[in-house]
Protein backbone atom coordinates (compact mmCIF):
# COMPACT_ATOMS: atom_id res chain seq x y z
CA UNK A 1 0.00 0.00 0.00
CA UNK A 2 1.41 3.53 -0.73
CA UNK A 3 2.40 5.09 2.20
CA UNK A 4 1.42 8.52 2.14
CA UNK A 5 2.88 11.73 4.36
CA UNK A 6 2.11 14.80 5.97
CA UNK A 7 2.02 18.29 5.03
CA UNK A 8 2.09 19.73 8.35
CA UNK A 9 3.49 22.69 9.80
CA UNK A 10 6.84 23.35 10.96
CA UNK A 11 7.04 23.17 14.82
CA UNK A 12 10.13 24.59 16.78
CA UNK A 13 11.28 22.77 19.93
CA UNK A 14 12.55 25.08 22.73
CA UNK A 15 16.70 24.83 22.87
CA UNK A 16 18.16 24.04 25.67
CA UNK A 17 21.24 26.50 26.59
CA UNK A 18 23.75 24.56 28.75
CA UNK A 19 21.62 21.80 30.32
CA UNK A 20 22.72 18.75 32.38
CA UNK A 21 21.74 15.30 31.65
CA UNK A 22 18.49 13.76 33.38
CA UNK A 23 19.83 14.01 37.23
CA UNK A 24 18.15 10.33 37.88
CA UNK A 25 19.82 9.01 34.66
CA UNK A 26 21.60 5.91 35.56
CA UNK A 27 23.01 3.95 32.39
CA UNK A 28 24.52 0.74 31.62
CA UNK A 29 26.65 0.30 28.83
CA UNK A 30 25.21 -2.42 26.54
CA UNK A 31 26.97 -2.16 23.06
CA UNK A 32 29.65 -0.02 21.12
CA UNK A 33 31.73 -0.53 18.16
CA UNK A 34 35.23 1.61 17.57
CA UNK A 35 36.32 1.02 13.36
CA UNK A 36 39.67 2.73 14.46
CA UNK A 37 41.04 -0.95 14.19
CA UNK A 38 39.26 -2.11 10.94
CA UNK A 39 37.25 -5.39 11.03
CA UNK A 40 33.63 -5.65 9.80
CA UNK A 41 30.36 -4.30 10.95
CA UNK A 42 28.62 -6.03 13.58
CA UNK A 43 25.98 -7.97 11.73
CA UNK A 44 24.99 -9.24 15.25
CA UNK A 45 23.60 -6.19 15.73
CA UNK A 46 22.68 -4.41 12.24
CA UNK A 47 21.07 -5.55 9.91
CA UNK A 48 21.25 -3.46 5.79
CA UNK A 49 18.33 -1.89 4.39
CA UNK A 50 17.87 -2.52 0.65
CA UNK A 51 16.38 -0.66 -2.30
CA UNK A 52 14.05 1.64 -2.21
CA UNK A 53 12.35 2.80 1.29
CA UNK A 54 10.70 6.28 1.69
CA UNK A 55 10.58 9.97 0.92
CA UNK A 56 10.87 9.55 -2.69
CA UNK A 57 14.59 8.99 -2.38
CA UNK A 58 16.75 9.09 -4.79
CA UNK A 59 18.79 5.91 -3.78
CA UNK A 60 18.72 2.40 -3.65
CA UNK A 61 20.55 1.15 -0.56
CA UNK A 62 22.71 -1.21 -1.86
CA UNK A 63 24.77 -3.92 0.58
CA UNK A 64 28.18 -2.83 -1.08
CA UNK A 65 27.48 1.21 0.14
CA UNK A 66 28.51 0.24 3.49
CA UNK A 67 32.04 -0.81 4.23
CA UNK A 68 34.52 -0.70 7.06
CA UNK A 69 37.17 1.27 5.68
CA UNK A 70 40.96 4.16 6.78
CA UNK A 71 39.22 3.16 10.20
CA UNK A 72 35.84 4.31 9.93
CA UNK A 73 32.20 2.71 8.70
CA UNK A 74 31.46 4.93 5.51
CA UNK A 75 28.33 5.11 3.48
CA UNK A 76 29.00 5.92 0.10
CA UNK A 77 26.62 7.67 -1.97
CA UNK A 78 27.24 7.13 -5.62
CA UNK A 79 26.19 8.16 -9.46
CA UNK A 80 25.17 4.96 -10.79
CA UNK A 81 22.39 2.73 -12.79
CA UNK A 82 20.61 0.50 -10.01
CA UNK A 83 17.57 -1.52 -11.82
CA UNK A 84 14.95 -2.24 -9.11
CA UNK A 85 13.72 -6.35 -8.93
CA UNK A 86 10.56 -5.37 -7.97
CA UNK A 87 9.35 -3.04 -10.95
CA UNK A 88 5.91 -3.23 -11.88
CA UNK A 89 5.32 0.21 -14.34
CA UNK A 90 1.55 -0.07 -13.34
CA UNK A 91 1.98 0.47 -9.81
CA UNK A 92 0.61 3.23 -7.96
CA UNK A 93 3.55 2.95 -5.57
CA UNK A 94 6.45 4.93 -6.52
CA UNK A 95 8.84 2.15 -4.99
CA UNK A 96 7.79 -0.56 -7.53
CA UNK A 97 6.82 2.10 -10.44
CA UNK A 98 10.44 3.45 -9.94
CA UNK A 99 12.46 1.01 -12.91
CA UNK A 100 15.63 2.07 -11.94
CA UNK A 101 17.32 4.17 -9.70
CA UNK A 102 20.22 6.63 -11.09
CA UNK A 103 21.75 6.69 -7.18
CA UNK A 104 23.01 4.30 -4.60
CA UNK A 105 23.96 4.93 -1.00
CA UNK A 106 23.45 2.56 2.13
CA UNK A 107 21.80 2.45 5.53
CA UNK A 108 21.84 -0.05 8.40
CA UNK A 109 19.43 -0.89 11.35
CA UNK A 110 19.85 -2.14 14.42
CA UNK A 111 18.20 -5.67 14.85
CA UNK A 112 16.79 -5.03 18.18
CA UNK A 113 14.70 -2.07 19.60
CA UNK A 114 16.23 0.17 21.98
CA UNK A 115 13.58 1.80 24.92
CA UNK A 116 14.78 4.54 27.07
CA UNK A 117 18.79 4.67 26.03
CA UNK A 118 21.83 6.99 25.68
CA UNK A 119 23.36 6.83 22.13
CA UNK A 120 26.72 8.09 21.26
CA UNK A 121 27.43 8.15 17.78
CA UNK A 122 31.16 9.96 16.62
CA UNK A 123 30.29 11.19 12.54
CA UNK A 124 31.85 12.92 10.17
CA UNK A 125 29.06 14.73 7.47
CA UNK A 126 29.59 15.13 3.91
CA UNK A 127 28.73 18.21 2.05
CA UNK A 128 26.43 18.95 -1.39
CA UNK A 129 23.16 19.60 -2.33
CA UNK A 130 21.02 16.79 -2.26
CA UNK A 131 23.11 14.94 0.34
CA UNK A 132 20.46 13.78 3.40
CA UNK A 133 22.99 11.97 6.13
CA UNK A 134 20.62 10.93 9.06
CA UNK A 135 20.95 9.83 12.68
CA UNK A 136 17.59 8.47 14.07
CA UNK A 137 15.25 6.29 15.83
CA UNK A 138 11.80 4.89 14.89
CA UNK A 139 8.58 3.12 16.32
CA UNK A 140 6.16 1.97 13.10
CA UNK A 141 3.21 -0.08 14.19
CA UNK A 142 -0.45 -0.24 13.01
CA UNK A 143 -2.32 2.86 13.79
CA UNK A 144 0.74 4.29 15.95
CA UNK A 145 4.57 5.81 14.73
CA UNK A 146 6.95 7.88 16.15
CA UNK A 147 9.80 8.94 15.18
CA UNK A 148 13.67 10.84 17.14
CA UNK A 149 15.70 12.27 15.42
CA UNK A 150 19.37 12.61 17.03
CA UNK A 151 20.34 14.16 13.75
CA UNK A 152 19.59 15.43 10.36
CA UNK A 153 21.66 17.92 7.86
CA UNK A 154 20.80 18.90 3.96
CA UNK A 155 23.53 20.04 2.05
CA UNK A 156 21.10 22.51 0.69
CA UNK A 157 21.33 24.39 4.46
CA UNK A 158 25.18 23.87 4.92
CA UNK A 159 26.72 23.77 8.37
CA UNK A 160 23.52 23.10 9.80
CA UNK A 161 22.06 20.69 12.23
CA UNK A 162 18.94 19.58 12.58
CA UNK A 163 16.91 17.56 15.45
CA UNK A 164 13.16 16.62 16.31
CA UNK A 165 10.13 14.40 17.27
CA UNK A 166 7.70 12.99 15.05
CA UNK A 167 4.46 11.09 16.57
CA UNK A 168 0.64 10.05 15.71
CA UNK A 169 -1.35 8.01 14.33
CA UNK A 170 -2.00 8.83 10.82
CA UNK A 171 0.41 10.12 8.38
CA UNK A 172 -1.78 12.69 7.31
CA UNK A 173 -1.82 14.52 10.81
CA UNK A 174 1.45 13.35 11.96
CA UNK A 175 2.94 16.06 14.39
CA UNK A 176 6.12 17.27 15.22
CA UNK A 177 8.44 19.17 17.30
CA UNK A 178 12.02 20.04 15.66
CA UNK A 179 14.76 22.76 15.77
CA UNK A 180 18.01 23.73 14.06
CA UNK A 181 21.00 25.57 14.93
CA UNK A 182 24.33 26.67 11.95
CA UNK A 183 27.24 25.25 13.24
CA UNK A 184 29.79 26.68 11.05
CA UNK A 185 32.48 24.43 9.74
CA UNK A 186 30.50 21.42 10.70
CA UNK A 187 30.45 19.93 7.13
CA UNK A 188 33.44 17.42 7.09
CA UNK A 189 34.59 17.44 10.54
CA UNK A 190 34.00 14.93 13.35
CA UNK A 191 31.06 15.85 15.91
CA UNK A 192 29.62 13.60 18.80
CA UNK A 193 26.17 13.43 18.51
CA UNK A 194 24.65 12.56 21.52
CA UNK A 195 20.65 11.14 22.73
CA UNK A 196 19.38 10.82 25.90
CA UNK A 197 16.37 9.05 26.12
CA UNK A 198 14.46 8.41 29.36
CA UNK A 199 11.00 7.94 30.62
CA UNK A 200 10.41 11.64 30.89
CA UNK A 201 12.96 13.24 28.26
CA UNK A 202 14.34 13.70 24.72
CA UNK A 203 17.83 15.39 24.86
CA UNK A 204 20.15 15.93 22.50
CA UNK A 205 23.53 16.66 22.37
CA UNK A 206 26.17 18.40 19.96
CA UNK A 207 30.02 17.71 21.14
CA UNK A 208 28.89 17.37 24.92
CA UNK A 209 26.38 20.45 24.66
CA UNK A 210 22.58 19.62 25.27
CA UNK A 211 20.53 21.93 22.70
CA UNK A 212 17.18 20.25 22.37
CA UNK A 213 14.56 18.99 24.58
CA UNK A 214 11.29 16.99 24.45
CA UNK A 215 8.89 15.69 27.18
CA UNK A 216 7.49 12.51 25.95
CA UNK A 217 4.30 12.99 27.82
CA UNK A 218 3.76 16.37 25.10
CA UNK A 219 3.57 13.12 22.32
CA UNK A 220 0.89 11.56 23.92
CA UNK A 221 -2.52 10.49 22.58
CA UNK A 222 -5.97 8.97 23.67
CA UNK A 223 -6.39 5.85 23.96
CA UNK A 224 -3.54 4.93 25.96
CA UNK A 225 -0.94 5.70 22.90
CA UNK A 226 2.14 6.87 23.90
CA UNK A 227 4.50 6.55 20.63
CA UNK A 228 7.78 8.22 21.94
CA UNK A 229 7.60 5.64 24.96
CA UNK A 230 7.61 2.79 22.49
CA UNK A 231 10.84 0.43 21.26
CA UNK A 232 12.50 2.40 18.13
CA UNK A 233 14.81 0.83 15.94
CA UNK A 234 18.33 3.30 15.80
CA UNK A 235 19.13 3.33 12.08
CA UNK A 236 22.40 5.43 10.10
CA UNK A 237 21.85 6.55 6.55
CA UNK A 238 23.07 8.68 3.99
CA UNK A 239 19.96 9.68 1.25
CA UNK A 240 20.07 11.75 -1.72
CA UNK A 241 17.24 13.73 -2.83
CA UNK A 242 13.75 13.21 -2.21
CA UNK A 243 11.39 15.41 -0.36
CA UNK A 244 13.44 17.52 1.57
CA UNK A 245 16.77 16.15 0.50
CA UNK A 246 15.95 18.20 -3.08
CA UNK A 247 18.02 18.59 -6.40
CA UNK A 248 21.46 16.63 -6.13
CA UNK A 249 24.77 17.85 -7.28
CA UNK A 250 26.67 15.15 -9.47
CA UNK A 251 29.75 17.51 -8.77
CA UNK A 252 29.91 16.39 -4.85
CA UNK A 253 29.67 12.37 -5.57
CA UNK A 254 30.82 10.09 -4.40
CA UNK A 255 29.61 11.70 -0.69
CA UNK A 256 30.61 9.87 2.52
CA UNK A 257 28.83 9.46 5.54
CA UNK A 258 31.71 8.34 8.14
CA UNK A 259 31.25 6.84 10.87
CA UNK A 260 33.76 6.43 13.82
CA UNK A 261 32.40 4.80 16.52
CA UNK A 262 29.09 3.59 18.27
CA UNK A 263 27.93 3.15 21.72
CA UNK A 264 24.49 2.67 23.27
CA UNK A 265 23.92 2.42 27.06
CA UNK A 266 20.73 1.03 28.46
CA UNK A 267 18.37 2.72 31.01
CA UNK A 268 18.66 0.89 34.21
CA UNK A 269 16.67 3.17 36.05
CA UNK A 270 13.79 0.10 36.60
CA UNK A 271 11.73 1.00 33.84
CA UNK A 272 13.28 -0.60 30.43
CA UNK A 273 11.07 -3.38 29.40
CA UNK A 274 11.67 -3.65 25.93
CA UNK A 275 10.10 -6.06 24.11
CA UNK A 276 13.50 -7.16 22.58
CA UNK A 277 16.40 -9.18 23.69
CA UNK A 278 18.74 -7.22 25.64
CA UNK A 279 21.50 -5.59 23.08
CA UNK A 280 24.71 -7.88 22.96
CA UNK A 281 27.51 -6.33 24.45
CA UNK A 282 30.60 -5.62 22.28
CA UNK A 283 33.83 -4.18 23.78
CA UNK A 284 35.69 -3.15 20.51
CA UNK A 285 38.23 -0.46 20.47
CA UNK A 286 39.03 2.76 22.65
CA UNK A 287 35.87 5.00 21.17
CA UNK A 288 37.83 8.30 19.61
CA UNK A 289 37.46 9.89 15.83
CA UNK A 290 40.57 9.06 13.88
CA UNK A 291 41.25 12.68 13.42
CA UNK A 292 42.80 14.61 16.72
CA UNK A 293 39.97 17.01 18.21
CA UNK A 294 41.35 20.01 16.89
CA UNK A 295 39.87 19.44 13.60
CA UNK A 296 36.16 19.64 15.39
CA UNK A 297 34.46 22.99 14.80
CA UNK A 298 34.38 25.50 17.39
CA UNK A 299 31.31 25.53 20.38
CA UNK A 300 27.90 25.62 19.14
CA UNK A 301 26.85 29.05 18.99
CA UNK A 302 23.24 30.43 20.03
CA UNK A 303 20.50 29.02 18.23
CA UNK A 304 19.53 31.78 15.25
CA UNK A 305 16.93 33.27 14.50
CA UNK A 306 14.52 31.79 12.44
CA UNK A 307 15.11 32.58 9.24
CA UNK A 308 14.19 31.18 5.66
CA UNK A 309 18.01 30.13 5.25
CA UNK A 310 18.36 28.05 8.50
CA UNK A 311 14.07 27.39 9.23
CA UNK A 312 13.30 23.98 8.04
CA UNK A 313 10.36 24.08 5.27
CA UNK A 314 7.05 22.76 5.83
CA UNK A 315 7.64 20.10 3.64
CA UNK A 316 6.57 16.39 3.62
CA UNK A 317 8.54 15.22 6.38
CA UNK A 318 8.86 11.92 8.44
CA UNK A 319 11.87 9.34 7.70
Amino acid sequence: MKRRRSLAPLLVATALQGAAPAASAAWALAYEQSFAGGGALDASFWRQETGLQRNREAQSYQPGNVMVQGGVLRIEARRETVPNPHWRASSGDWRLSRRESSYSSGAIVSRAPLRFARVEIVARTPSGAGVWPALWLVHEAAGEYGEIDLFEAVGKHPDTVFAGVHWGTDPRTRKHRNDSRVVPGFEGRWHTHTLEWTPSAVTISLDGRPWYRFDPDDARLPGGIDPLRRPMHLRINLALGGSWGGDIDDGKLPARFDIASVRVWNWADGDNDAAAAPVRTSPGQPVRPPEPAAEKSDAMPAAPAESAQTRRPPVRWGR
